[in-house]
Formats: structure tokens, sequence, C-alpha cells
């Protein structure tokens, strides 16, 4: 028997966008998550598919970047450059943790993971 992968929702900022889906930060040991990855709640069986990893225009050039997946930047402004350097030291602090930002569209539902959830990954 195969052992299941898992990664853990970490719901910190999440927000929805009109017509994109939710953006979640989410936690993983995986060598990215491929396009179409179906996350399962562990608990709620709630179900999320993966459209794409959020890249941000001001940070890209310091992020993790994995081969397999489907990307979409998504444009930041900043009242300051001291803002924006805070910006992209934060997503570089949590990207050293395994924690990346990607759209997901829930199935047959309209809820965000929730926080600490254990997701199971299908792919």
């Amino acid at each position: 028997m195969s052992e299941l992968k898992t990664a853990t929702a970490i719901i910190e900022n999440s927000f929805k966008i009109s017509g994109r889906g939710i953006v979640v930060d989410l936690k993983h040991s995986e060598e990215g998550l491929n396009k179409n990855t179906v996350l399962t709640s562990k608990n709620l069986k709630l179900q999320w598919i993966v459209k794409a990893r959020v890249l941000f225009d001001h940070a890209v050039h310091k992020q993790i970047i994995f081969e397999s997946e489907a990307t979409e930047y998504l444009l930041c402004s900043f009242n300051s450059i001291d803002k924006k350097k805070d910006s992209i030291q934060s997503i570089v602090n949590k990207e050293k943790q395994g924690i990346f930002q990607y759209y997901l569209e829930p199935v047959k539902h309209d809820n965000k993971p929730i926080e600490g959830e254990l997701l199971v990954l299908n792919q």
C-alpha cells in the first residue's frame, strides 16, 4: 500500500478573487503541486482543486519555482520601498518553511479550507 501524501492548509491571509477562486497559504513538502491536483479534507471530506501556484510580480526573482507547477502572477503595489522589501522577505521566509500560495477551486461547495486542516493530495 502506498503512503498517503498530505499537506496542511495554513490559512493566514486567504481571500477570494471573483472568477479566480480562493488564494490560500498551503504548507507541503512536495516538489510543487500540479494543476488539477485534488486536495481532500481528511475530516470534512470537502475537496479543492489546485488551479495554479501564485507568484508575486515583485518577488518572483526570490521565490522557489517548481517546474511541474502551473503559475499565475499576482500584481502588487506598495506605498513605500520598505513595505515592498518587507513583503518580499515575508514571502521568502514562508517559502523556506514550505508554505506556498495557491489558487484553489472548491468542488461542489464554496468554503475555504479550515486553518490547520489536514489535506490529502490525490495526484
